[in-house]
This record gives C-alpha cells, sequence and structure tokens, in this order.
C-alpha cells in the first residue's frame, strides 16, 4: 500500500491552526498572557504558529545600525514577513528605577516597538521588538530623552551588576552602586562598551558581602565582594537578650562556624570569635544579627577569571587582593584585558576564551607577576570557597592531593 507524503504545511496555515489554541490560553478567570500580548503590537500569527508547529517561528536576522556596534539582537520570522530588533538597554545600578525613568523607557517602548519591555535582571533591561526602519532614530532617543544606551552583547562588556547595596541592604560592606558607576565611567571601560574588540564578552560584578549576591565568585571576569578584617563585632548584651528570648542558640553558633573561629564560655555567658581564623562566611552574622556584625576596618576582595560557561569548564574566581576601593583595582582590570586581547593576536587566546581560559593558559603566577606587575598576590581572608576552581592550576592540584592524602592516611592508616 502506498503511503502519500503529506506537503510541509505553510507558516500561515501554522498560524490559523495556533490562533484556534490560543484560545484556550484565554478562558478561566485568572489573567491571560494572550489577551495582554493582543494589547500590544505584538506579532500574535507567529507566536501561534510557533505553537501548533512545536517550534519556534523565528530565525537570526541581520541589521545594521548607524556608529552602533553592539546591544542589539536581529531576528526575523522564517518566511521573511516580519523582522525585528531586540533592544539591550543598560540599567542604572542596583536597577533602582525612577518612575520618571520607567515612563521614559515606556513611552520608548510604544514610540518605537511593541510596548513591552522585559526587565531580565543582571543581562539588563531588554524593549521588545524595535521596528528595524527605526532603529538610528531609536538610538538617538535613547541617548536624547530617555538617558540611558543600548549595549551589553556580544564580545563586549557585558552588563555590569551591583547588588542593591546600602540602598537595602543592612549587611552592605561598601556602596556597590557608586563602586558600578565609577567602573564603567572609567574612560577605557567607557571606550570598550560599544565596541566589539574581545575574544569572549567579559563580565564585572559588585557584591556588598561575602553572601554574594551578584554570584561574582562564580559569573564574573572581575569581582568586587565587601570584606573586612579580623574578627565580626559582638555586642555581648544584646546578644545575651537574644538567648534569652531563644532567637539565637549559642553552642549551635559555634558548632556550624566553618572554621571553628566561635567559642562559648557557658559560666562567663559570652562569645568569642577569633579574627585570625575566621573566614567571613557570615553565618553568626545572619543568625544573630545585629548582635554580631561585619567588623569596622572594611575592604573591598578582588576575584578574577570566575565563569559558569567556557572552554575548559567552569571555573570559581581566583582571590587577587584586598584593597580599600575599586579604583584601585582598575588599573589590573585595563592590564588584563589589554593583555588578553594582545595574546588573541598571537594566537595563544582563541575566540571564546574568558579571561579565566586566559589566566589557565598563562598561568596565575605568570599573570600577576608579569602582566599585572605585582611581587605578590594580597593575601584574603575569605570563605573557602573561594579558594577552589573547577580547573585547577599545576600548583593547586599539588595542595589538594596532598590534603586528600593525609586525610587517607589519618582516617584510614596508609598512603592514597
Amino acid at each position: 500500500m502506498e503511503v502519500k507524503q503529506q506537503r510541509p504545511l505553510t507558516v500561515e496555515e501554522w498560524a490559523a491552526e495556533g490562533m484556534e489554541l490560543l484560545k484556550y490560553y484565554e478562558k478561566g478567570p485568572w489573567p491571560s498572557h494572550v489577551s495582554e500580548l493582543k494589547k500590544t503590537k505584538y506579532p500574535i500569527e507567529a507566536y501561534a504558529a510557533g505553537l501548533a508547529a512545536r517550534k519556534t517561528m523565528w530565525a537570526a536576522g541581520s541589521a545594521k545600525i548607524r556608529y552602533v556596534y553592539t546591544g542589539f539582537i536581529a531576528r526575523r520570522t522564517r518566511d521573511g514577513k516580519i523582522s525585528e530588533l531586540h533592544f539591550r538597554v543598560w540599567q542604572p545600578s542596583g536597577y533602582l528605577y525612577t518612575t520618571e525613568k520607567l515612563r521614559k523607557l515606556i513611552e520608548f517602548a510604544e514610540k518605537y516597538g511593541l510596548g513591552l519591555i522585559e526587565l531580565a535582571g543582571q543581562q539588563g533591561m531588554m524593549i521588545i521588538s524595535v521596528r528595524p526602519e527605526v532603529a538610528d532614530e531609536a538610538v538617538d532617543y535613547l541617548r536624547d530623552v530617555v538617558g540611558t544606551d543600548v549595549g551589553a552583547t556580544g564580545d563586549t562588556i557585558r552588563e555590569i551588576a551591583a547588588c542593591v547595596g546600602p540602598a537595602l541592604c543592612e549587611y552592605a560592606l561598601y556602596d556597590t552602586l557608586e563602586a558600578r558607576d565609577k567602573f564603567l565611567t572609567h574612560p577605557k571601560i567607557y571606550e570598550w562598551m560599544s565596541n566589539q574588540l574581545f575574544p569572549f564578552k567579559f563580565k564585572a560584578k559588585f557584591s556588598g558581602c561575602p553572601f554574594d549576591c551578584t554570584r561574582a565568585v562564580h559569573r564574573a571576569d572581575f569581582g568586587f565582594i565587601g570584606v573586612w578584617e579580623g574578627a565580626p563585632e559582638v555586642d555581648q548584651e544584646l546578644l545575651g537578650k537574644k538567648i534569652e528570648a531563644g532567637e539565637v542558640d549559642p553552642e549551635k553558633l559555634a558548632a556550624n562556624c566553618p572554621s571553628g573561629a566561635i567559642t562559648w564560655d557557658k559560666e562567663k555567658k559570652e562569645l568569642r570569635i577569633d579574627g585570625t581564623r575566621c573566614k567571613k562566611s557570615m553565618h553568626c552574622i545572619r543568625a544573630a544579627f545585629p548582635a554580631i556584625k561585619p567588623g569596622k576596618n572594611r575592604k573591598i576582595a578582588i576575584v578574577v577569571g570566575g565563569h559558569v560557561k567556557g572552554r575548559f569548564g567552569g571555573k570559581m574566581g581566583k582571590p587577587l587582593a584586598v584593597v580599600n576601593s575599586v579604583e584601585e583595582a582598575m588599573d589590573w582590570v585595563v592590564k588584563t584585558v589589554e593583555s588578553w586581547m594582545e595574546h588573541m593576536e598571537k594566537g595563544v587566546v582563541k575566540h571564546k576564551d574568558r579571561i579565566g581560559d586566559f589566566i589557565m593558559k598563562v598561568g596565575f603566577k605568570k599573570y600577576v607577576n608579569e602582566i599585572l606587575g605585582l611581587k605578590e598576590v594580597g593575601k584574603s581572608s575569605l570563605h573557602p570557597s573561594l579558594r577552589a576552581g573547577a580547573v585547577l592550576d599545576d600548583e593547586e592540584r599539588k595542595m589538594y592531593a596532598a590534603w586528600a592524602s593525609k586525610i587517607v592516611e589519618e582516617v584510614f592508616g596508609g598512603r592514597a
């Protein structure tokens, strides 16, 4: 029996089938995303066709915008009938928007796009579907009227994330918002923001304390994390009241300290913290704040080379130094990026190599001594998680191998 092959459906036929499916998503007492999309200029038929075909009707596109080389993503429907641009827009530090700024962005989205805005967190705000024919005018409007710019796509500086810092968080140990602003207005950073010059993307993140809400250790080529020197401050009187009220268990607090820096004197009813052993895990501070607070001598820890994805696997940032301000580290940032680009020209660094991959190739000691010109890496007393990486250099391999052998010898009485 001969089986006739069905011809593939056209986009219009998929759309007709999909529009029937969308009726289902407008039923019920709850808000419908389909009903909301229909209020905008969004090409609902393209969405419906993709839903019916179970694959997106969108494909990669291309566009040319005057004097703009990054910050937009072009796409088109598979039948070529609809083209659009997504604008990735720089956000204010801490993502703190004034109502005036939000109104201007909404007006922009309605004037040049579909009236849709996506708040994409650490990747920046996205203005959905700007019409390609008005792209040049739209960029001018963003800069002159809204007061921001497109950016953060491609092989360039991506969205620079800062935690909300002192604006709302009691744990912030430095002004992350001011630090991000100073970072972005550095002459070299500002020069690099609008040009695709790098081997791959570059990210910087600013976390106000070791809780690291921006995940700078894992996701930043350069991370700036608030720390302090010595032990946390303990208000014994206030801590005593919390203990009496059952809010804090001092023995449990001591037992949960990852470095054993906390001791509890039952007779004196006094909690002591050894500053030389404190690893800044902030567990005790979270559990007993404000009876236990970070120390007053506050600093910024610099970590370099962290990323989740890369050619040689994910890496955690290596501790570089502890400084008093972000400005102290800007020379290191510039030297690192310039050397990263130079090594691409030499063929050492390949396209899609992150800075962590580059440091792994040249070696951390060579990077610190020869590229940055430092004789000794500034020692930092941070949480142990800041010391490990998915990819280890030779020195780290030997250290962890010796550590494992020692554990085997102590526990089992033999050699690994």
